[in-house]
């Protein structure tokens, strides 16, 4: 009896070690799985982040118009020569004054050649607030012309803008095109086998399917070209892809064009003039500067007196020269707008053609030829007609902006002429 009492013991032992030994197994399994677990999440999040990062990359932006012209503004390198000459145009003038108080010095005495060590001409030139007044109002060309400058960058981004607009709508219409070139192709291909067709049908709906592919492949090249030029125009990386939100092109007609308020506006704001008259005010002071120092038969004297009457010439020539491009960029908007209406006709006559010719070519009353022909002709008046409304309204942004925009200021001369240091 004690024998199988002792037996009995010892299987219980034995049972317990085991029992315990299988938990540890079990608990270290689940240790296993859980780090096996944490290691997986750890990879994943790795996995995730790079995704992520991927999709950063090559996220594609969406550009409104507006988007498109401040961002051009921002990364135009003028806007920031602009501000920089403005400040140097106020130290200019700070010397000048430092000039005009050494004059009121210096005048206390006699004004004779040789007499000093100081530039005499300019000292003159500094009493009559030549410096001065010339950092004055160049600073105001700079600010004119920096109006200007926004105003050209405005319009030149909605023309590329516009570009890329086009280029869409001509693989859309391109498409269009393919896609009833290959029915077409079908149909032939019916009626040829049903011994109602030529192989010579057969052979101009194939030409026409890959004429059409041809034209498709031009017009998304002709894509690729706009939205590189966009990028390049806004600052972008040449491999950003990009998604034009503003696609419609709108036709508001030109009701009323006062052309005579516009000239005279144009005439009152222009750079051309303000810059004109500006050289005319300055160099009015140096040839009296010139002349009141030199002699007439001096060649400093006649040389002044000549820059004078150039000056005098320039100024209705740029009240002529802005005249005359207000009324060219008139002409432009009322030639595009009659364009586009006369456009709009051919397209519905276009649509009308290729209409009749399928229904006769269903009756057997047309060829096939006469069904490829309408229906490159419609293509090609709703690509004019996309092309001329963008002109359009290129045009009339030209002529509503014609009080400002206009040829920059070219260099000026001696009436430009700097402080000496």
């Amino acid at each position: 009896m004690k024998r199988k009492t002792s037996l009995l013991i010892v299987m219980m032992l034995v049972l317990s070690t085991l029992t315990n030994v299988s938990a540890d197994i079990i608990e270290g399994g689940v240790v296993l799985e859980d780090a096996t677990d944490e290691e997986e999440t750890v990879e994943g999040d790795a996995q995730t982040d790079e995704t992520i990062e991927e999709t950063e990359e090559n996220e594609v932006l969406e550009l409104s118009m507006n988007d498109a012209i401040k961002m051009a503004i921002e990364a135009n390198i003028e806007m920031w020569e602009i501000d920089k000459s403005i400040g140097e145009l106020q130290d200019l003038k700070g010397q000048g004054n430092d000039f005009k108080e050494l004059y009121e010095e210096l005048n206390e005495g006699p004004l004779l050649p040789g007499s000093s060590g100081y530039d005499y001409v300019t000292l003159i030139l500094s009493k009559n607030n030549f410096f001065s007044k010339n950092a004055e109002l160049r600073t105001e060309e700079l600010q004119k012309g920096k109006e200007q400058l926004l105003k050209g960058i405005e319009i030149d981004t909605v023309s590329t803008y516009y570009k890329v607009l086009v280029a869409e709508k001509t693989i859309e219409i391109n498409q269009s095109k393919l896609n009833k070139a290959n029915e077409q192709l079908r149909v032939v291909n019916l009626k040829f086998n049903n011994g109602s067709s030529t192989k010579a049908e057969v052979l101009n709906a194939e030409m026409a399917v890959q004429q059409a592919k041809t034209d498709l492949d031009s017009a998304i090249d002709d894509l690729n070209i706009a939205k590189l030029d966009l990028l390049n125009k806004i600052d972008l990386p040449f491999t950003q892809e990009i998604v034009l939100t503003d696609i419609e092109l709108s036709y508001i007609p030109t009701t009323e064009l006062d052309l005579d308020k516009s000239i005279e506006t144009a005439k009152v704001e222009r750079l051309e003039i303000i810059t004109a008259e500006n050289n005319l005010e300055l160099q009015k002071i140096e040839t009296h500067a010139y002349k009141s120092y030199y002699t007439s038969n001096l060649w400093q004297n006649k040389v002044y007196t000549k820059k004078l009457e150039d000056a005098e010439i320039n100024v209705p020539r740029a009240y002529k020269d802005v005249e005359l491009d207000v009324r060219k960029s008139y002409l432009n908007l009322v030639k595009a707008e009659r364009s586009l209406v006369n456009m709009d006709k051919t397209v519905e006559l276009a649509k009308e053609a290729a209409r009749i010719n399928k229904l006769l070519y269903d009756n057997g009353m047309a060829t096939n030829l006469d069904v490829l022909e309408a229906n490159t002709g419609l293509a090609q008046a709703e690509i004019g007609h996309y092309q001329l409304l963008a002109v359009y309204n290129i045009n009339k942004l030209m002529f509503d902006n014609s009080n400002i925009l206009g040829s920059m200021p070219q260099s000026s001369g001696g009436s430009a002429e700097e402080a000496p240091r």
